[in-house]
């Protein structure tokens, strides 16, 4: 096979047998020739040869912690469990970059969390970043010596959040089943003709909503659910707040039926941005707890993009203008340091809210489209803060938003 060349059929990880000693003892070896000499001297590159002996691989394949990737009846990559440690990922140099680092750790990684919580490795210098991606983090460093006081040190990493499959947590359907039991409604039924598409409307944007009496209250899951007069596929409920408040109330919306899940909020708006604005975001940088917890490790959480697009069509046909970009989500909305706000005006920030990643995640792991819509109601930025509440600006946005959500506008 030519450099670089991906596997023509999967790759399996398998369990090692001692017949595989001389493959993985000559795959490690060759990696640590070809890789750590770019990185190591030649006194640390021959401990870790001297360290990974053909001694040690035997007495681990012996007591059947070595596990190898196959390939066309080959050997391309190996690794070592350890109880909840993880030893000895090697990938051979052709194979890289074509995810069999990936495999393998998947594969170790999984059999590690049925019998502990977190998973453990020691990294040397060339799979830091590897492994920094996969979600470790590092806990301290360690040292071996070596000839003439010196040194090599490494890095001690941990793991303990992991992909979680929404099918193993049904609690909130579970949940929603027996709570429309007790209304007297079947949750198989329910799902049918349950709203697709729903607002999460924040404080008076709610009371806004209501004074114009577009809707009809119809249900009684994550609050109270209005129908919409003019199309039944439609709806709003006054969304909690907070991203744990509004996480929980898009599981059971879900759970429901909802598809379409749309947070129309107030917001902070950063420099640039003016109190009455419109920000239509494309994801929040993510500055929560709840959304790692769904699985959400990049920074910026995404809402989803073809429900994006089109409610930035839908604001464009009522007249309304609009700023699209992304903003920040905070689980702490006292306590925004001007140092905390630069770093996200930095990252191109329009605004900060306190729960679009915790809906966006939701959305993300349940499979469901999810958007947000955010009204500035005030702005700036360290001491120079403007409150907007009472402003006509403001409020004229705010009836903007809602006739338009009401095909009013």
């Amino acid at each position: 096979m030519d450099v670089g060349q991906k596997p023509s059929y999967e790759p399996v990880v398998i369990r090692a047998g001692m017949n595989m000693l001389l493959d993985i003892y000559e795959l490690v070896h060759m990696t640590i020739k070809d890789i750590y000499t770019k990185y190591y001297s030649d006194k640390a590159v021959e401990f870790f040869l001297e360290f990974h002996s053909k001694e040690n691989i035997a007495n681990d394949i012996s007591k059947g912690n070595v596990y190898a990737v196959s390939f066309k009846q080959n050997v391309i990559g190996t690794g070592t469990l350890d109880g909840d440690h993880i030893k000895r990922v090697f990938v051979l140099p052709r194979f890289q970059g074509q995810g069999i680092g990936t495999l393998i750790m998947d594969f170790l990684e999984a059999e590690i969390i049925k019998s502990h919580g977190a998973a453990w490795l020691e990294s040397s210098f060339p799979a830091g970043q590897f492994y920094h991606h996969r979600g470790y983090i590092t806990k301290g460093y360690g040292e071996y010596p070596l000839e003439n006081d010196k040194v090599l040190a490494y890095a001690i990493m941990c793991r303990k959040k992991f992909p979680i499959d929404p099918h193993e947590y049904n609690a909130p359907s579970q949940l929603v089943r027996r709570e429309m039991e007790l209304q007297g409604i079947d949750l198989d039924e329910l799902r049918k003709v349950f709203p697709k598409r729903l607002y999460l409307l924040a404080d008076s944007l709610y009371d806004t909503m209501l004074a114009k009496n577009a809707g009809t209250l119809t249900y009684h899951v994550g609050g109270e659910v209005y129908v919409m007069d003019h199309d039944r596929s439609v709806g709003f409920v006054k969304g909690e707040m907070c991203s744990p408040g509004i996480a929980t109330q898009a599981e059971d919306l879900i759970a429901a039926g909802a598809k379409e899940l749309i947070h129309v909020g107030f917001a902070g708006g950063y420099s640039g941005i003016s109190i009455g604005d419109v920000v239509i975001t494309d994801g929040a940088f993510n500055d929560t707890a709840v959304a790692g917890l769904y699985g959400c490790q990049e920074e910026i959480v995404r809402s989803t993009k073809e429900l994006t697009d089109l409610l930035c069509r839908e604001m464009a046909a009522k007249g309304i203008a609009y700023r699209r970009g992304c903003h920040r989500t905070t689980d702490a909305g006292y306590v925004q340091p001007c140092w905390s706000a630069k770093y996200y005006e930095d990252k191109g920030a329009l605004c900060v809210e306190m729960e679009g990643a915790g809906l966006f995640a939701v959305a993300k792991f349940r499979s469901c489209r999810a958007a947000g819509i955010y009204v500035i109601s005030d702005s700036g930025s360290g001491d120079d803060w403007n409150l907007g509440w009472g402003e006509k600006v403001l409020e004229a946005s705010i009836n903007k938003v809602i006739n338009a959500i009401t095909n009013n506008g």
